[in-house]
């Protein structure tokens, strides 16, 4: 949605880019930077830099760069608009929308209208809850879980009464119609849509937050002992999806575990709401959830910048055990190091808790093993120990073994021809073709990758010289022919725009050739390539550099072309590439001897 670009500029002169950045990588002060472990790869040693008076983040190991709205279009999955808008609410800067094409303004209004419906009915539900006689049996149903008022307080945790029309009648009373409560999941049409009824009753509610923060979603779970409890119905209930609330896309407790995951360095992902109220309650605060549906690729690709270390605690029935070897495909594609841990005779993470305390569980922790470790022992039951099951085997966990690093890959290789029998070169040499004679798909895509356009040393220095001290080097590059300094039209674009004092988060904005946009950033992120009092000579001999490359090109067509002009031929055809060929090395020689900028260009 269009967003005035003064506002834009306004919101990211005020933000803290160190701050919004700390939100997710540990950062230490280097000079005028910020140093930290990429989020974007799977960085061992800082190789991620933030440059605050610049306004730009950048990675000088995969190259990854942007300002702090990319940064949370990232790391958050937000769009660009939401980016803005949170940022100007952080900061105290009222975001207009403006040219809005009237399905552009009804999808934003709805969009406002749910988080807003959502945000009173969560309110009603945890009054409910909090006060009064009806919320008793689900506060003591709480207790017996051994969550505390902290805890229920956090979470928002709530409760819906019995009865077909409270939360309507309530949401009616707001100023909400019955369509709207529909569409924000709360209420279900009647048969031919002849009225409408809560969705949730008699059940613990339990909200569900977007990465924001803010509610967009619940599920409601039975409480023991009542009617509902007694019948047919279903254990949980939850909101179907809405213009909010897209399941696969939100982990259940992520807004709280932010500050842990970045404390620990792990993030521990479990199947259900309790499990994740269970562990922060026991001061595990790095663990989520999924939303009542099965971990996705999303979800992964939504963990990825938070770490590269999660622990995968399913169910320890024969379902989790199958969604523990699916997710892991799904984890090693992001280059996330996917552990598991052996809860023993306890079901679940909530019950481990319950029954062994906090501290057994961070000794149980401390004893994970990798989920690839689960995978082997399903294909090893399932297919046996006979030597033709050893290619089911192969078969079975070759696409998991590709899928690892290098480092990773080896020691899962070595772990396979153990437990096989076999030979590691047997192992790597069936694994590496696939198993049917192909070349593995990373192998593949690296032999069709196009390579990326990373500027010349001369070009990459320009830039340096011009983002770091612009007054010094703008007047000597402003005499400069654009088509001496470089050929690639973005490259000359961000030139232009740099040497009018545009700023660099703005140029990049503006800015179509990805790859001259992170050549800019590495150069912002470089620190201490020229000291400012050589700047400004610096530029002149990256300058006369260029200009005697430029003669040099002329000169071997002007000798290309010497080579078939005879002077028994065209004598003044020969004479004229004689002289200019003898007036660019005078420039050349010149040049190398050194001049003065009046002569470059």
């Amino acid at each position: 949605m269009p967003i005035d670009r003064d506002i834009v500029e306004a919101i990211r002169e005020r933000v803290d880019l160190v701050q919004v950045v700390s939100g997710v990588v540990s950062l230490q002060r280097k000079g005028n930077s910020f140093v930290g472990l990429c989020p974007f790869h799977e960085d061992r040693r800082p190789s991620f830099s933030v440059v605050p008076h610049k306004g730009i983040y950048h990675c000088f190991a995969c190259g990854e760069g942007g300002d702090v709205f990319k940064f949370l279009m990232r790391t958050r999955g937000l769009s660009f608009p939401e980016c803005v808008r949170e940022l100007g609410e952080s900061c105290g800067i009222k975001v207009e929308e403006r040219e809005l094409s009237p399905e552009q303004r009804q999808r934003a209004r709805t969009r406002r209208n749910q988080v807003q419906i959502c945000k009173l009915a969560a309110g009603w539900f945890q009054r409910n809850l909090l006060a009064g006689p009806q919320g008793e049996a689900a506060r003591a149903y709480l207790k017996s879980r051994g969550l505390g008022r902290d805890t229920i307080e956090r979470f928002r945790l709530g409760f819906a009464p019995q009865g077909w029309s409270g939360l309507i009648d309530y949401l009616h009373s707001e100023g909400v119609s019955v369509e709207q409560a529909v569409d924000a999941g709360l209420a279900r049409w009647r048969n031919n849509r002849n009225g409408a009824y809560d969705l949730f009753r008699e059940r613990l509610i339990v909200p569900i937050e977007d990465n924001r923060g803010r509610v967009v979603a619940f599920g409601g779970r039975v409480l023991p002992g009542t009617e509902a409890a007694n019948g047919d119905a279903p254990k949980y209930v939850n909101s179907p999806e809405s213009a909010v609330y897209q399941k696969s896309k939100l982990l259940y407790g992520l807004p709280h575990a932010m500050g842990a995951i970045q404390r620990r360095g792990r993030l521990i992902v479990v199947e259900g709401y309790f499990d994740v109220l269970a562990l922060h309650q026991a001061g595990f605060h790095e663990a989520v959830a999924t939303c009542g549906t099965a971990l996705t690729g999303e979800h992964a690709r939504l963990i990825r910048p938070l770490t590269r270390t999660v622990v995968a605690l399913f169910d320890a029935d024969e379902a989790g055990s199958r969604a523990a070897v699916r997710s892991l495909a799904l984890f090693l594609d992001e280059g996330i190091s996917a552990q598991r841990v052996d809860l023993g005779q306890c079901k679940d993470p909530d019950e481990y808790i319950q029954t062994n305390g906090a501290e057994a569980f961070e000794e149980a922790l401390g004893r994970a093993e990798p989920l690839f470790e689960l995978a082997l022992r399903r294909a090893a039951d399932t297919y046996g120990n006979s030597p033709g099951a050893r290619d089911q085997i192969l078969d079975a966990l070759g696409p998991l073994v590709r899928k690892h690093g290098p480092g990773a890959r080896a020691a899962v290789e070595t772990r396979l021809a153990r437990h096989l029998g076999l030979n590691e070169r047997v192992i790597r040499e069936r694994i590496g073709r696939g198993g049917d004679g192909r070349r593995p798909d990373s192998e593949a895509s690296v032999r069709t990758h196009a390579p990326r356009w990373r500027g010349s040393r001369d070009l990459n220095h320009l830039f340096w010289l011009l983002l770091h001290y612009p007054s010094e080097v703008a007047p000597l590059l402003r005499l400069a022919d654009p088509e001496l300094v470089t050929d690639r039209p973005g490259a000359q674009r961000a030139i232009a725009m740099l040497l009018s004092n545009v700023q660099l988060p703005e140029v990049v904005d503006q800015m179509q050739d990805s790859d001259v946009a992170q050549v800019l950033f590495a150069a912002a992120a470089r620190t201490e390539l020229y000291p400012q009092e050589k700047a400004a000579s610096a530029m002149e001999d990256i300058l006369n550099g260029l200009r005697v490359q430029g003669i040099e090109a002329q000169l071997s067509a002007l000798d290309k072309e010497l080579s078939t002009c005879a002077p028994s031929g065209d004598r003044s055809r020969y004479l004229e590439l004689l002289q200019n060929r003898q007036r660019l090395q005078r420039e050349k020689d010149a040049l190398k001897r050194g001049s003065s900028p009046s002569q470059i260009g």
